[in-house]
């Protein structure tokens, strides 16, 4: 009797446990971020990806504190804080580290807008408020971000180069945004035509970046939000509902 009440008894907590494990998820892995004094247990691949990443940003710094044309490979490394033979071994030139960063500013700037679109009602006045305010996202729109920006855009030699990595992701943004204000002029009042919208847009928007980097010290970032909904305010006055709701959301 107490051996069959033993066996009754467990059998059911087994049977318990393992349902118990098979309705939890797996246990995953904790992800440990990679730094310096971690790096040399990684991998080959994650230890070059993380010295890419490492040169890149200290190029960022260096062009936003000395501009382009004062950026030079032994300064990178310096800031970086390693061998210059290092940064020649990942980039083998300044020309190729400085495009490595142009390409690296302008994917940042293309997959912030792309997501927070992607993450926003499909209606178009919704997306058109999503991509304007993932063009202020701080991680893109700092003063340190736009002096490279202005750096690359300031150098006639650094033009065709920048016109060549950034030119498609710029027609992408603009194409995106003009075909936004095309869909809410089929469909609502316009006090613009959609092209000119879709110009004063992104005027208003490079100007107000700009702002960032030489305007008036203590400028806010909803400052330059809510100025932009304003603007989509007038030129779509039916929308304004939808538009005031949307520039005062978290999102």
């Amino acid at each position: 009797m107490i051996y069959r009440y033993w066996l009754t008894k467990h059998s059911f907590s087994f049977k318990l446990r393992r349902l118990f494990l098979s309705e939890c998820p797996a246990k995953q892995p904790m992800q440990i971020r990679v730094t310096e004094k971690n790096l040399q247990s990684r991998s080959r691949t994650v230890q070059s990806e993380f010295r890419k990443q490492q040169l890149i940003e200290a190029t960022i710094d260096c062009i936003d504190k000395l501009g382009l044309s004062q950026t030079t490979l032994a300064r990178i490394a310096e800031h970086a804080g390693v061998s210059q033979g290092i940064v020649v071994f990942h980039f083998q030139s300044k020309e190729g580290l400085l495009e490595q960063t142009l390409r690296y500013l302008s994917h940042e700037y293309m997959q912030c807008w792309k997501d927070a679109c992607d993450n926003a009602a499909p209606d178009p006045v919704s997306q058109l408020c999503a991509l304007i305010k993932a063009s202020f996202t701080p991680s893109i729109c700092n003063r340190k971000k736009i002096s490279v920006w202005y750096g690359f855009w300031g150098e006639t030699r650094s033009r065709p180069k920048y016109m060549e990595l950034c030119g498609n992701n710029d027609l992408a943004y603009s194409g995106y945004l003009l075909s936004l204000c095309e869909q809410i002029e089929s469909n609502t009042t316009s006090t613009l035509s959609a092209l000119t919208s879709a110009l004063s847009i992104e005027g208003m928007i490079d100007g107000l970046c700009q702002n960032f980097l030489i305007g008036a010290f203590g400028f806010k970032r909803q400052q330059a939000i809510s100025a932009v909904f304003e603007l989509i305010e007038v030129i779509y006055p039916e929308e304004h509902e939808k538009i005031h709701r949307f520039s005062h959301s978290s999102y």
